[in-house]
């Protein structure tokens, strides 16, 4: 074993054992489902563990989930629920439906890209086709 005698050097050490040991933390974490055409409602429970609950097959792509869950979002609202943001899962990725549009990302802390964009009337469209004021 190599001793560290410059507190610089003892300082990168202990920054390099966190950074590998976040690393092994995040790789914890469970994937989302990756079933090929199968559209999953995800539901985090008290403890953050993540449950899923299959909601469509054969859908082709991950917009066509994205509406399935929309659909099954608005269904709830009607029927007294108070969620108005929900999550799900296609093919490996989450997918996270919220009042501005659809986001999706890779993992459950990661960043979220923009799939879908929220229009003024409240449908989604495909950012590219909405047009910049």
């Amino acid at each position: 074993m190599v001793a560290l005698r410059h507190p610089g050097l003892k300082a990168s050490a202990l920054a390099l054992v966190l950074a590998v040991a976040s690393v092994g933390l995040a790789g914890c974490e469970q994937p989302p489902p990756d079933d090929v055409g199968v559209c999953w409602h995800m539901v985090i429970s008290k403890d953050g563990k993540a449950h899923y609950n299959r909601l469509a097959d054969k859908v082709p792509n991950l917009e066509t989930c994205a509406m399935k869950l929309e659909v099954m979002r608005l269904q709830f609202l009607r029927a007294g629920g108070s969620r108005t943001e929900i999550q799900g899962a296609y093919q490996g990725q989450y997918l996270w439906l919220q009042r501005e549009g659809v986001y999706v990302s890779q993992t459950r802390e990661g960043n979220r890209y923009p799939a879908l964009k929220r229009l003024p009337d409240g449908t989604l469209a495909v950012p590219s086709a909405v047009p910049v004021p």
